[in-house]
């Protein structure tokens, strides 16, 4: 009996922790891409007001290439959310038109960041790119015509600090279920396990009575009392019922 209450327990914890550190590491992912999204609309959010911008030029007639507003207007916005590390704004062929950092200006911009635009269903893209994140907007005319693509670029390393915090906070509260579980688990399943094993003993206290036909045991309280005294009453009148047959036989010999 010992050793199956040994197993009961190792198998209850085993399957305690492996749902806690599941549970954990979902939650973990979960928050990851969650905070991740809210950063991206945070950013596109910003990038959406120098897209009306461009799109307010180019209703005026102004030339993609013209907008001498749009520089200023970027370098505004970047101070202003302090998030956002530079904005680029190129055309089809990749290379750099408008930028808030003048050293980008007709430099070419990544293949990924060209194919993540051309990819995408809807006007929003999304690229990575070393230790940056991109965030970018098609940018279309009146004849929905993409003339050039805004990128928006934010450090990873602000993902990153966040998810550790949440990561730290996460890692606690499973060591803590960890404990409650590995202490709280014996302590129940003892009690139940105790309750089954005497069920057991009862059980084979009851077999032992019925093959060698001594008197039964006072009931115990068991779950399986009914059972055994149906099971008795059932063995008693098969039992008399052989013994009849019996004395048929000998009196017809």
């Amino acid at each position: 009996m010992g050793t199956i209450r040994i197993r009961f327990i190792l198998v209850a914890l085993v399957v305690g922790f492996f749902a806690i550190g599941m549970s954990a590491f979902l939650n973990f992912f979960k928050y990851k891409s969650t905070f991740g999204t809210i950063v991206r609309e945070r950013v596109l959010v910003v990038g959406r007001g120098v897209e009306n911008a461009v799109q307010a030029s180019l209703n005026v007639g102004l030339q993609f290439t013209e907008l001498e507003t749009l520089t200023p207007l970027m370098k505004r916005e970047k101070i202003a959310d302090q998030l956002i590390l530079g904005m680029d704004v190129f055309d089809d062929a990749g290379q750099v038109i408008y930028s808030t950092d003048d050293a980008r200006l007709k430099r070419d911009v990544p293949i990924s960041w060209i194919s993540a635009a051309k990819r995408s269903k809807t006007t929003e893209w999304f690229s990575e790119e070393g230790d940056e994140v991109i965030a970018g907007i098609s940018l279309k005319n009146n004849f929905d015509l993409t003339v050039g693509y805004l990128a928006m670029r934010y450090s990873r390393s602000y993902l990153d600090k966040a998810s550790v915090g949440v990561g730290r906070e996460i890692l606690i509260a499973s060591l803590i279920a960890f404990v409650v579980v590995a202490v709280v688990t014996p302590l129940m399943l003892i009690v139940v396990i105790r309750r089954f094993e005497r069920d057991l003993h009862v059980l084979e206290t009851a077999v032992t009575h019925l093959e060698d036909g001594s008197p039964p045991p006072p009931p115990t309280g068991s779950a399986f009392d009914g059972a055994i005294a149906s099971l008795r009453e059932s063995l008693r009148g098969v039992r008399e019922e052989l013994d009849d047959v019996r004395r048929k036989l000998d009196s017809a010999k």
